[in-house]
């Protein structure tokens, strides 16, 4: 058991976020999030099988007003720590870390 750690609420709001874009957005017949904690740092992982997102199209629907993905980006680099959008065959994979103990 690791404990809480300050990032705990950053980390749940971003998850929140993920889920709830692969729900409106996605069309996805299936969805996994995966959260561990390796070496100080926790990773988020959130993949769907849906139509899929690209970088690009992340910044095209910022451009559009759509500024939920963007603002939790900004919290969790805040804390040092990344959010990516994967390459991936099928759907979308977002990947996030941050260091754990980092103020949030």
């Amino acid at each position: 058991d690791i404990g809480p750690d300050p990032t705990d609420q950053i980390v749940f709001s971003v998850a929140r976020e993920l889920l709830s874009n692969v729900v409106r957005h996605s069309r996805a017949t299936r969805a996994t999030l995966t959260l561990k904690a390796v070496d100080g740092v926790r990773h988020l992982d959130v993949v769907d099988d849906g139509v899929g997102m690209t970088q690009q199209q992340a910044a095209e629907r910022l451009t559009q007003g759509h500024i939920g993905l963007a603002s939790q980006r900004a919290r969790i680099e805040a804390a040092g720590g990344t959010v990516r959008i994967l390459d991936v065959p099928q759907g979308t994979h977002i990947s996030v870390t941050v260091p754990m103990g980092a103020p949030a």
